[in-house]
């Protein structure tokens, strides 16, 4: 395919309108829900509810190949985004632990469905030449829901279920988009293999590597930010702030990344991502020494940088896999995602009352220096010279 048709250009447009909602969602009740918590429970407790997302997340990846098959690709993303609406209407009344878990695994796995689906598809729409730039306004339109969500619990924390019942009447909303898309994804998304979902995985370990890293740690600051800056003295107003400017930052990043990742070749853009991420969170250990501002400048870049590292990863995934392969892998990174993202608040709100936010800082810059000097010694995809990427004259 040489270039987008009008076809493609709806199915894609889509997509990226589906995924605004999986944002938005994600966004409101990571913050939301952890705020909501804290005087309630201890950090190891908030962070295992946080953790139902992800295990939610998990589940969808294994309902996704099933569904498919029975409903087709582009039915099983509108059940993805009932399942979420759902979810997010129950949210806004429950107030129990438990029940807020039940839910929060819900909208996770209503996410998965229709994450898997559009990923895949955005992969089979798009060429290698452009594929980067495609995925750099996907990944920055999830990001629009990040920022939002963040910034209106930032000046309503005590309205949750207001909030949280906005979300899933928008939530419905998504559904016209994506039934326009839903022929098209069911004519060139195949189901996935549940068998070759762990083998992709085995097959091209450094692109899941990447993401491991980036939605680790983007699930720990969305959702225990404001509880980590209480540690530096910082106010919860101020840790949902710098959740909303790290988020501003993923927005902007992601359409610069991806046209560097087009331009410059894949593996030069990831570990520029690394080492940039690298030096904020190393300067942020020492944050208490220094104003908001500054702080909130560090996140910015190092938001950006970070899910640089997802936005790569699927490009990568892109790349590599056809067809029915494609579809399992990009399950695959789904799952690994979900894996990362249900593991990281569960180990980091169990050791925040300990290390505190320096030591969280500390073990994030350790994690970017392992990815970065790994990923310079061994990771080498056929990507342009250096000297004929400075001569495109293009983005």
């Amino acid at each position: 395919m040489a270039g987008p048709t009008h076809s493609t250009t709806g199915v894609l447009a889509a997509l990226i309108a589906g995924v605004l909602i999986y944002g938005l969602a994600m966004g409101t009740t990571y913050p939301l829900l952890g705020i909501v918590l804290a005087d309630r429970v201890t950090g190891a407790w908030n962070g295992l509810n946080a953790a139902a997302t992800g295990l939610g997340l998990l589940a969808g990846v294994a309902v996704v190949p099933i569904v498919s098959r029975w409903f087709g690709a582009g039915r099983t993303a509108l059940i993805g985004i009932v399942t979420m609406a759902l979810a997010l209407a129950a949210l806004a009344i429950a107030r129990d632990f438990w029940l807020l878990f039940a839910m929060r695994f819900l909208l996770g796995c209503g996410a998965n469905m229709l994450f898997v689906i559009a990923e895949t598809a955005l992969n089979v729409f798009t060429t290698p030449e452009r594929r980067g730039r495609v995925i750099g306004v996907y990944t920055a339109a999830v990001a629009v829901g990040f920022v939002t969500g963040p910034a209106v619990v930032a000046l309503v924390p005590d309205q949750p279920a207001l909030l949280l019942s906005v979300c899933a009447g928008i939530t419905v909303m998504a559904l016209l988009p994506l039934r326009v898309a839903k022929a098209p994804l069911n004519r060139s998304v195949r189901p996935p293999s549940a068998l070759r979902i762990l083998p992709a995985v085995a097959a091209f370990p450094f692109a899941f590597g990447f993401l491991t890293v980036a939605s680790a740690i983007d699930a720990v600051v969305i959702s225990l930010l404001p509880v980590i800056a209480l540690t530096q003295s910082h106010p919860v107003e101020t840790g949902a702030l710098f959740v909303t400017i790290f988020h501003v930052g993923l927005l902007i990043g992601q359409p610069v990344i991806g046209m560097a990742l087009d331009r410059f070749g894949r593996r030069r853009t990831i570990l520029s991502c690394c080492l940039l991420s690298l030096g904020c969170s190393a300067v942020l250990v020492f944050g208490d020494r220094f104003g908001v501002w500054p702080a909130a400048c560090l996140m910015l870049i190092w938001g950006g940088a970070n899910y640089g590292l997802y936005t790569g990863g699927l490009a990568l995934v892109g790349d590599r896999f056809k067809g029915e392969a494609l579809t399992s892998a990009t399950a695959a990174f789904a799952g690994v995602y979900a894996a990362a993202a249900a593991a990281s608040p569960i180990l980091v709100g169990s050791v925040i009352d300990t290390l505190g936010a320096a030591g969280f800082y500390g073990a994030t810059a350790v994690i970017y220096l392992i990815a970065t000097l790994s990923g310079a010694a061994f990771f080498r995809p056929s990507e342009p010279t250096l000297q004929t990427a400075l001569q495109r004259r293009t983005w």
